[in-house]
């Protein structure tokens, strides 16, 4: 199942491929074109703000009143920007019209691929008149695109049925992140296995020797219960973890090693939380 991230990839390549565009009246036949407000002024996203999402939010969380599960979707599409390339990227931008209207929308996310603008919509509620308006905007705009996050099961039909086009086309596209869903996605669900996995000493000693090199099971041994050997090295192949090589020794496989790294930055960071907080 494609997740949001790789959706917001395929739509900058959409985007450049001019798969959408529309001209609309403005005083006389023109075409409509959106541009970043007071850019020397607007709060630039840097690589070093996404390494963490407490980074991300002692940076950007100036909104006293935003709730947490807004400023953690905007972390996650600035993150995505960033990822795919796009450094000249910021957060809760101010967007006009070129040529010069009484329209303009404001955006979580805007990320600016040469003239191109991937703008991320951040909903924590039902579909509201304000981003009806905002979508209208985005659909006479012919240099840029739209994702909608939203975080659980909102009825969004209304959206296909106001911009049927727009949304056949990819230029504006729902998204649904999976953390308060009832039915969880298979991808999302695998995720949260390989986290309870992860979350044992034993498997975490065993792994943690395979970033230098291969290992064996008389090696485990030395250290660890034979009959637990057995039932982890099984558990972590399972996951694709783990390879048993040609030489009867077991290596990382490449997701395993990614995986794995990832695992143990984030358990330092939340370590690290918890130091900072400890009375």
């Amino acid at each position: 199942m494609e997740d949001w991230s790789e959706r917001l990839n395929r739509l900058a390549v959409t985007s450049r491929n001019d798969l959408y565009s529309r001209t609309v009246t403005c005083g006389k036949r023109c075409t409509l074109r959106l541009a970043v407000l007071d850019s020397e002024r607007i709060a630039r996203v840097l690589p070093v703000h996404v390494l963490d999402y407490m980074a991300f939010r002692e940076t950007f969380g100036s909104q006293t009143d935003e709730n947490e599960l807004h400023m953690l979707e905007k972390f996650h599409a600035a993150r995505s920007m960033i990822q795919r390339g796009l450094q000249d990227t910021c957060v809760s931008a101010t967007l006009r019209t070129i040529p010069k209207t009484d329209r303009a929308l404001d955006v979580d996310v805007c990320g600016i691929d040469r003239d191109n603008l991937n703008l991320v919509f951040c909903e924590t509620g039902p579909v509201s008149e304000r981003l009806f308006q905002n979508l209208e905007l985005v659909e006479d705009a012919e240099n840029a695109n739209a994702t909608l996050l939203f975080p659980s099961r909102i009825d969004t039909d209304e959206i296909s049925e106001r911009f049927p086009e727009a949304v056949e086309s990819g230029k504006i596209e729902v998204q649904r992140l999976p953390w308060r869903e009832r039915v969880i996605d298979r991808t999302f669900r695998e995720a949260l296995e390989i986290m309870d996995l992860l979350g044992n000493e034993t498997r975490v000693r065993m792994l943690v020797p395979l970033l230098e090199r291969p290992h064996g099971k008389r090696h485990y041994r030395a250290e660890i219960n034979p009959k637990l050997v057995y039932e982890n090295v099984t558990s972590l192949m399972t996951h694709r973890l783990i390879d048993e090589l040609e030489d009867d020794t077991y290596g990382l496989t490449r997701t395993g090693r990614q995986i794995f790294c990832e695992y143990m930055a984030f358990v330092e960071r939340v370590r690290r939380v918890l130091e900072e907080n400890r009375e």
